[in-house]
């Protein structure tokens, strides 16, 4: 069969790019996929579900994707894939002659000269299974090959114990930031927002509760490590443990208009350097992604743990959609004086965006209760919908607090404008114009210098640059 087909390439190319356990897993994703009767018989349409025992299912395209589903509705596997291809031109206010960038000592033919990358990038390259079991049980299976890099991005099993109640383990999203939570087929602009980015977690593995009504959601649990980060670097700690939450209000929710607040928290205590010197890592890059530069970053040592807070706040109302976020992280830390510890003020972190859409064309987006976030543009005449969006952000990771020990990982304010077109819904032709304001310590964590001077100053206005970019992503 078809599904079986693209196993089998999957297996093919799991066995040139990564490590036996990501094999093993390939292969248990054969299990999952149909077996056909021997060549020459004629029916083909059941699954050998259980030993003995066969069970008749369709197989079927539903919002432009394959499923394949049991009659008594007990068994549905389903793709989710999903494709995004940008192009992308930098264009800095000043030039950027004489900056000399960190030489890359995997790379022979790297020269130490700081440049824009120009070009065109495969954003996003994922394959996903979906699964329903047992009506009671669903997983999922979702890898990226992008950038030339095989990562796991939702690998759990989770169990629902009603319509409203489930719980799942393995490596997913943290309930974190609306934002965040959001695919990434259904965010307004190319990238998510610096401070959502830089201070709101990603995957971890973990395990959580979520538990939703009419007019409320609330999901939270505890998380421990990427799973890539253990796979790229050695010799570090398991990345610590920590507990995060999010709760949101549905307060107005019709075909007419939606009404959303929300807010999240998340305590965490790292140990990627180790138990006795926490340290504890914050980055993002600008909103585009084909030059691969992260202009902040904040490498935090002597940590002993830090917390996250965020508010949410959305609104739509006929073709229009406005929704924004504040986020705060305070840091607990120390100074070492030998082997003695001396207490030192928090270090705070902060970061908010805005966000306007207007639908010129079709209609706007409408709000999923059961996930507490937008879903997608539903595309439903002749010609497609057509999209304008603008965003404002703001991401600062410097901290003075004390001045013998101060925190520069920069800050800076993105401003961004996006025409978006769905000729169905499945396809997005999207073009972006943005412009990032970097202050004098966005230098890449010290990798960005002018001769041997600090770029904060040689260079105190910062890096400002403009990028136009076109963006063409199809999901099936």
């Amino acid at each position: 069969m078809f599904l079986k087909f693209v196993a089998h390439i999957f297996v093919t190319i799991l066995g040139k790019s990564m490590k036996d356990n990501l094999k093993v897993c390939a292969m248990a994703l054969l299990l999952l996929l149909p077996v056909g009767k021997a060549s020459g018989q004629k029916d083909t349409s059941s699954l050998n579900l259980i030993k003995d025992k066969e069970v008749s299912a369709r197989v079927y395209f539903k919002d432009g994707k394959v499923n394949m589903s049991t009659k008594d509705k007990k068994f549905h596997i389903w793709l989710d894939n999903r494709i995004y291809t940008d192009a992308s031109f930098y264009f800095p206010t000043e030039s950027v002659d004489g900056l000399v960038s960190k030489q890359n000592k995997d790379l022979e033919d790297d020269d130490g000269v700081f440049r824009f990358s120009n070009g065109v990038s495969i954003r996003r390259a994922r394959f996903a299974i979906k699964a329903e079991l047992y009506e009671k049980w669903f997983a999922e299976f979702d890898i990226d090959f992008a950038y030339n890099e095989v990562e796991i991005k939702d690998m759990f099993l989770g169990y629902r114990f009603n319509d409203h109640l489930s719980i799942q383990a393995g490596h997913f999203k943290e309930p974190m930031s609306l934002e965040r939570v959001t695919s990434s087929r259904y965010i307004v602009a190319n990238e998510r927002p610096m401070p959502v980015e830089a201070l709101a977690g990603g995957r971890r593995l973990g395990v959580a509760a979520t538990w939703w009504g009419k007019y409320w959601w609330v999901s939270g649990g505890v998380f421990g490590q990427q799973v890539d980060i253990l796979q790229k670097e050695r010799n570090r700690g398991s990345d610590g443990y920590g507990f995060t939450g999010r709760v949101a209000v549905p307060v107005i929710n019709n075909d007419d208009m939606t009404l959303h607040i929300g807010g999240y928290a998340s305590w965490r205590r790292p140990d990627a350097a180790g138990e006795e010197d926490r340290m504890a890592l914050f980055r993002t890059f600008p909103e585009s992604r084909t030059d691969r530069r992260r202009f902040l970053q904040a490498e935090v040592g002597n940590v002993n743990h830090y917390a996250t807070y965020g508010a949410e706040l959305a609104f739509r109302w006929n073709k229009l959609l406005m929704y924004g976020e504040y986020l705060f992280t305070d840091l607990s830390r120390y100074k070492k004086s030998g082997e003695i510890r001396e207490p030192l003020k928090n270090a705070e972190f902060m970061g908010w965006y805005a966000t306007a859409s207007w639908m010129l064309i079709g209609r706007q987006r409408r709000y999923n209760p059961q996930d507490a976030e937008f879903g997608g543009v539903k595309v439903n005449r002749k010609g497609g919908s057509l999209e304008l969006n603008a965003r404002v952000s703001h991401l600062d990771l410097n901290d003075f607090h004390n001045p013998s020990s101060p925190i520069t990982g920069g800050s800076a304010y993105s401003y961004s404008v996006n025409l978006n077109w769905y000729p169905v819904s499945n396809i997005l032709i999207g073009l972006n114009y943005l412009f990032m304001n970097n202050d004098k310590y966005a230098d890449s964590k010290g990798q960005i210098t002018v001769g041997n001077q600090p770029l904060s100053v040689a260079r105190p206005d910062g890096i400002d640059f403009h990028v136009l970019q076109l963006r063409a992503m199809v999901s099936f």
